[in-house]
C-alpha cells in the first residue's frame, strides 16, 4: 500500500553560499525531552539557525545523504521531516553546497506511536509499536515527495525494522522473529529463535539483531538470507545484547552487555566498562565512544575496547524511568555532541584529544540530537 500524509510544507527561504574549497562541519537538530520544539544548529557559525514548534517531544535522526533529520514523536502519533539547509547543487560532475534557511518539510502520520528507526542506504523504516506496521521511505524523494510504503506485520509489537533495496525486515520483541517482506508487503521469509529480540545493526552483507540469549546472524546471498545464532558467553548473569552498532572500518558489530559492551564477531566478547553505557556509537572515522551512568564519556579502541581517554560531561545519569530525561549524544566528524537536559545545553566536544570546545545553551531540555553533514564543494 503506498500512503502520502503531508502536514507542513515550506518553502526554502533565503542561501549563503560560502568559500570555495572550505569544509563546513555540519549541523545539528535537537529535540526537546518535555516540550515540541525543535532546533538546528550551524556548526560553523556556532548559532541556532532553526526554531519550530512540533507535535511533541521527539526522537530525532539522520537520514541518508545528511540533508534531512526524522523526528519521531512517539506519544502523538507523528513524524517531523526537518531540512537542515544543507543544500546541494547537481553540476554534473560535482555538487555545490550552499547554506540555505532549515525548514520542517512534512509532518507525516506513519501509523500509531512511531517508535524505532533504522537508516540504511537509500533507505529509512519506521516501526510503529501501535500496531506493528513498518512504513518505508525512499531517502531519494526527500524534498521531493513525502510518501512512504507500509509493511504490516500483524500485530502491535516492539519492532526492530530494516529496509534494504529489494526486501524490508521486521524484528519483534514479543515473539522472538525476524520477518522478511517484499517492499509491497508480502512475507517470503521468517527467522525464529531470538527471545526478546531488540536492537539490529548492518555490516556488509550481515544484519545482526540481539537477543536474550545471543545475537541471531543474518547473512544476505543472493535473493535470500542464512541465519546462524552466536550464544552469550558463559556466566552471563543476565546480561544481554539491546543495542548494537556497526562501522565500515570494523569487521565486527558492537553492542551493549550488562556493565559494558561486547565485541560481536565469531562469538559475544565482553568489554568491561567503568560504569553502565548510556549511549555509544560510532564517528564518522570509526571511533568507538560511549557515555557512562556515571557522566563520563569515553573513547575506546573498537578491537581490544581499551578505554583511551575519558571526559566527565555530567553528572551521575538516573536509570531510565517514567518521565526521566537522559542524555542524548550524536558523533559527527571527530566530534561528539552531547545533549544535557538537566543544564538546557548542548556541549561540543573533540575527540582527539578529549575536550570540551564549545558549549551551547538551548534553555529546555535538549534530550535528543542528530548530526547532518553533506559531501559538496564550495562556491
Amino acid at each position: 500500500m503506498l500512503k502520502r500524509t503531508v502536514g507542513l510544507l515550506v518553502l526554502a527561504l533565503g542561501s549563503l553560499a560560502l568559500a570555495h574549497g572550505e569544509k563546513h562541519p555540519g549541523r545539528l537538530v535537537v529535540a526537546d525531552g518535555k516540550s515540541g520544539f525543535l532546533q538546528v544548529i550551524d556548526l560553523e557559525k556556532g548559532e541556532v539557525v532553526g526554531r519550530f514548534t512540533a507535535p511533541g517531544p521527539a526522537q530525532v535522526y539522520p537520514a541518508p545523504g545528511g540533508q534531512y533529520a526524522f523526528a519521531l514523536h512517539r506519544e502523538q502519533n507523528r513524524v517531523s521531516i526537518v531540512y537542515s539547509g544543507l543544500g546541494l547543487e547537481d553540476h554534473g560532475d560535482h555538487k555545490d553546497l550552499v547554506l540555505q534557511t532549515p525548514y520542517v518539510w512534512a509532518t507525516v502520520t506513519t501509523g500509531p506511536k512511531p517508535t524505532h528507526f533504522k537508516a540504511h542506504g537509500d533507505w529509512v523504516a519506521i516501526y510503529n509499536d501501535g500496531d506493528g506496521t513498518v512504513a518505508v521511505f525512499d531517502a531519494r524523494k526527500l524534498g521531493l515527495l513525502p510518501e512512504f510504503r507500509e509493511i504490516a506485520t500483524g500485530a502491535p509489537d516492539h519492532g526492530a525494522p530494516l529496509a534494504l533495496p529489494q526486501v524490508v525486515l521486521a524484528g519483534s520483541l514479543n515473539r522472538g522473529v525476524v520477518e522478511v517482506y517484499t517492499h509491497g508487503g508480502r512475507k517470503v521469509a521468517e527467522f525464529a529463535g531470538c527471545p526478546r529480540l531488540h536492537g539490529q545493526a548492518v555490516r556488509g552483507s550481515t544484519i545482526a539483531f540481539g537477543c536474550a540469549d545471543g545475537v541471531l546472524l543474518l547473512e544476505q546471498r543472493g535473493s535470500g538470507f542464512v541465519a546462524r545464532k552466536l550464544s552469550n558467553p558463559a556466566g552471563a548473569a543476565g546480561a544481554r545484547v539491546g543495542t548494537l552498532v556497526a562501522h565500515a572500518k570494523h569487521p565486527f558489530f558492537i553492542g551493549n552487555f550488562g556493565q559494558g559492551l561486547a565485541r560481536i564477531d565469531e562469538a559475544i566478547r565482553p568489554i568491561p566498562l567503568p560504569a553502565n553505557p548510556v549511549r555509544f556509537g560510532f564517528d564518522k572515522d570509526g571511533v568507538l565512544v560511549v557515555l557512562t551512568a556515571d557522566g563520563y564519556l569515553h573513547t575506546l579502541e573498537p578491537a581490544s575496547g581499551r578505554v583511551q581517554a575519558s571526559l566527565q560531561v555530567s553528572g551521575p545519569i538516573a536509570a531510565t524511568g517514567e518521565g526521566a530525561l537522559r542524555p542524548g549524544l550524536a558523533l559527527g566528524d571527530g566530534l561528539a555532541f552531547v545533549a544535557l537536559p538537566a543544564s538546557g545545553e548542548v556541549l561540543e566536544i573533540a575527540l582527539e584529544p578529549l575536550q570540551v570546545k564549545r558549549r551551547f545553551s538551548l534553555g529546555g531540555a535538549p534530550a535528543s540530537l542528530a548530526w547532518l553533514w553533506v559531501e559538496g564543494e564550495r562556491h
